[in-house]
């Protein structure tokens, strides 16, 4: 029995960053093809995130990134914990040995390595079973829609090319665009809810003998209200990645830069002057807390930075985003399969929205205040949370339970799915019959 025509043909992209070429893997294996656009002419390989919690790693399972995210990342990540600045006490930590048996633990690895490999995916014939049209060079200035399609307006051309503009149609338009989406603001304006905090994070990659010398590890997540951030090893060859929030707001980026011997000496074991350590890549950017009023308006829809974004710790920025894209996925995969009605998209931006108001939101200001605000000489006796690490650390099967437990900011769409394509087909044949017998009936 030959299949109903799908709803819809095809769904562009803005934004071929990770969240892009995630979904645009996703909805290739159900053969929905996709046009993703990037502005820029390469790939963006800048230092962010490097480390993505179970919920985000079991969408990479899904989506068949995994082995190869595995294979490029450092083998094992033994343990995550908080320390004091001044004088480096570790106070409590969360073992990761207790998971490293298992598929689903944490991802390791430096986004710009990973959104390298999620293209060549994508450029898989394979992978992307050629229902991936992925296009640098396109920045997108403008978005509109009728009742049968939406569009990009796009600027194409690089900085040595006459650049021409073109507007490029699909059923819907999906901005993965980042935080300054230019979605987002087609629909929006500049102006969007939520908070920009006042100090500057630095992001540096760093080379530095002293780690292994002073027995640190894994990740380090730094108590101090002038030296607050994350150490972590992040790659192999004794890489690390040094993040930090300078406090003081409104110099230039090499005002900032100037101050970074001074963080690092303060931060780092040993306490070591700048000749004694190799800085490599470094960005500098400001974190918000921000989330728009709706994710969906009418054909074009938002997802992950486009659409909220948050303060990098505790690594629910890219985590979030990874689940926006998989239950978009899932919204778009029934819709077109005929398992949903059109509806679910708006479940999908109604249920996304409310996870990250509930719980992202709010969880990582809590995240971001530990280590910048609260005392970190009396924090390990009045953080709950860190005494509830306290009682798991006694137990290590409970500590591998609460570890790989589902998270509230996961949620399946599926459970929409209000019907099947086999019962659509059914009910075509019974109406064409039923059609038949009236058409008898009348003669």
């Amino acid at each position: 029995m030959p299949r109903n025509k799908p709803p819809f043909e095809k769904v562009l992209i803005a934004g071929a960053g990770p969240s892009g070429l995630l979904l645009a893997l996703l909805l290739a294996q159900h053969d929905i093809p996709t046009i993703v656009l990037e502005a820029w002419s390469w790939l963006d390989t800048r230092l962010r995130a490097t480390q993505y919690g179970v919920p985000a790693t079991r969408v990479f399972r899904r989506a068949g990134l995994l082995p190869d995210f595995r294979a490029a990342s450092i083998p094992k990540f033994p343990a995550i914990c908080w320390r004091r600045v001044a004088d480096g006490e570790k106070l409590v930590e969360i073992d990761m040995s207790v998971v490293e048996e298992e598929e689903d633990r944490m991802t390791v690895l430096q986004l710009g390595e990973m959104i390298q490999i999620m293209y060549k995916h994508c450029m898989d014939p394979k992978r992307g079973k050629g229902m991936i049209d992925v296009r640098f060079n396109h920045r997108v200035t403008g978005t509109g829609q009728d009742d049968g399609k939406a569009w990009v307006d796009v600027e194409i051309g690089g900085d040595d090319e006459q650049k021409r503009r073109e507007r490029i149609e699909a059923d819907y338009v999906v901005g993965c665009d980042g935080a300054s989406s230019a979605v987002r603001r087609s629909l929006f304006g500049k102006q969007w809810p939520g908070q920009t905090f006042d100090c500057r994070f630095v992001v540096q990659n760093v080379f530095y003998d002293g780690f292994e010398e002073h027995g640190w590890d894994g990740g380090n997540y730094c108590i101090d209200p002038e030296h607050w951030g994350l150490i972590a090893r992040r790659g192999h060859g004794g890489l690390w990645r040094v993040t930090y929030g300078d406090p003081v707001a409104g110099l230039t980026d090499g005002e900032y830069l100037a101050r970074r011997p001074w963080h690092l000496k303060a931060m780092l074991p040993g306490h070591p002057e700048p000749d004694q350590y190799k800085v490599e890549q470094t960005n500098l950017y400001n974190i918000h807390n921000r989330c728009v009023d709706t994710f969906r308006v009418g054909r074009i829809l938002l997802a992950a930075d486009a659409a909220h974004a948050c303060n990098p710790m505790g690594g629910y920025g890219c985590m979030t985003a990874c689940l926006d894209v998989d239950g978009l996925a899932d919204c778009l995969i029934g819709y077109y399969e005929g398992k949903a009605s059109e509806s679910i998209l708006d479940t999908y931006a109604q249920v996304r929205r409310d996870i990250f108001l509930k719980y992202v939101d709010a969880r990582s200001i809590k995240n971001l205040d530990r280590v910048s605000k609260t005392d970190p000489w009396t924090v390990l006796e009045t953080d709950k949370f860190f005494g509830i690490l306290q009682e798991l650390n006694k137990d290590k099967d409970n500590l591998k339970a609460f570890l790989l437990k589902p998270s509230s900011i996961e949620y399946d769409f599926k459970q929409h799915y209000d019907r099947t394509p086999a019962n659509d087909e059914l009910e075509q044949v019974m109406s064409t019959k039923r059609n038949g017998i009236e058409v008898a009936v009348e003669a």
